[in-house]
């Protein structure tokens, strides 16, 4: 085994796997009552039955993969304007991407193969795109290598993370009547088409009273700053008191824990946020540039510091719903996720050290390779057990028969 210090691979764990049962209540009007239900219902029948619906998975998260390498090829910055296509091919990929992600559960209840190998392939692949759909957005409204694109990165991570916390205890997805997975991404779909329409993200930077006029906004806010407040809103006030609830209610029907100790486990996502922050925000670091150093060499740090959160926070919460699907304790601390954000931390607040940027960049890359390849080899390890244990394949259905 190449993990033998992951204790939720232990045969002891993977046994639990018999006992899954899929369980999720989406309440989006979207979703219940708008086209898109009906496009992805259409659009699961140009898929082959012989199709896996972990590869469609998969397929989705090219999408924004091509768009990650876009971003780093036109946009470096994360700033300046570049042509219209570039923003209606971000918007397009994370529509294919949404797509995909809808289509792979019914393909997967079309050809009878739903498992929790499913399940963990789609929460983490979902975990992933958060700080790359991020990413996105950060040239898409101008914000650069700023605290604001900083913000934008992170942001989604904290929606996602109570999500799989509130999975955990609760034993139920529970999307709300506005979630990341529909209308999240639609708006973000809907901020990349205004960048193109407008041939750059200089929209945003318009006074929001050029379109409304209302007593309860400064005439001096701009369009990014009300967006910012309403993703700050979406997030905070409409997501996080609904996950709470749930599994305080949880906790009085259950009665297998208490709403405190459930509580508690939230400290090392706490943790984590904290030592990127604190790396990336120090006046030292080269990740979010200050106005002497919009110049550096070292350019698209952020875009670098994005990709090190990604497979990092593939791996803290992935961890958690494969702690729910073998019935394990909840997961603390794992190196994969907070070892390359601690020695980010110590080593960009040393700047005695000769050539600390130099030092911190390099630092970065190969952080990013290293979790990269930590991830990698984790999740390999994860479908391998799952798919040994389940007796089924990960991206392949079997040649006769469509069950598991």
């Amino acid at each position: 085994m190449i993990y033998p210090w992951e204790p939720l691979f232990q045969p002891s764990a993977l046994n639990n796997l018999k006992f899954y049962r899929y369980s999720a209540i989406d309440r989006s009007p979207v979703t219940k009552y708008c086209v898109f239900c009906h496009n992805w219902d259409v659009a699961v029948k140009f898929f082959p039955m012989r199709m896996a619906p972990n590869l469609i998975t998969l397929l989705g998260l090219i999408f924004i993969l091509i768009n990650v390498v876009t971003v780093a090829i036109f946009i470096p910055d994360l700033a300046r304007p570049t042509s219209s296509w570039v923003y209606y091919s971000f918007a397009l990929g994370l529509f294919l991407y949404q797509t995909f992600d809808n289509v792979d559960g019914r393909q997967a209840r079309r050809t009878k193969s739903s498992s929790a190998l499913g399940h963990i392939f789609d929460h983490t692949i979902d975990s992933l795109n958060t700080p790359l759909g991020g990413l996105i957005q950060v040239p898409c409204l101008g914000l650069g290598s700023s605290p604001m694109g900083l913000f934008m990165v992170l942001i989604g991570l904290l929606p996602m993370w109570l999500s799989t916390w509130e999975e955990y205890y609760t034993g139920t997805l529970y999307l709300g009547y506005i979630n990341g997975p529909t209308e999240g991404i639609l708006i973000a779909c809907a901020v990349q088409i205004t960048a193109g329409y407008n041939e750059g993200p200089q929209f945003w930077n318009s006074p929001f009273s050029s379109l409304i006029s209302t007593p309860f906004i400064s005439e001096s806010a701009r369009l990014i700053d009300v967006f910012t407040w309403f993703v700050i809103f979406a997030a905070v006030v409409l997501h996080t008191p609904a996950c709470l609830y749930n599994v305080y209610v949880a906790s009085r029907q259950k009665k297998t824990f208490t709403f405190r100790d459930a509580i508690i486990q939230h400290i090392p996502f706490v943790i984590y946020i904290l030592l990127a922050v604190i790396w990336a925000m120090s006046p030292y670091s080269v990740i979010v540039n200050r106005p002497a150093a919009v110049r550096s060499s070292q350019t698209g740090g952020l875009i670098v510091f994005a990709l090190l959160m990604t497979f990092t926070f593939g791996k803290l919460g992935p961890r958690v719903i494969l702690a729910r699907l073998t019935m394990s304790p909840f997961p603390w601390f794992n190196s994969g996720a907070f070892l390359p954000l601690i020695g980010g931390a110590i080593l960009v607040n040393l700047p005695y050290l000769p050539n600390a940027k130099s030092l911190e960049y390099g630092y970065l890359w190969i952080a990013t390779m290293v979790a990269m390849l930590d991830f990698i080899g984790w999740f390999t390890t994860l479908c391998q057990l799952f798919a040994k244990t389940l007796n089924i394949n990960c991206l392949t259905l079997p040649k006769c028969s469509n069950k598991d």
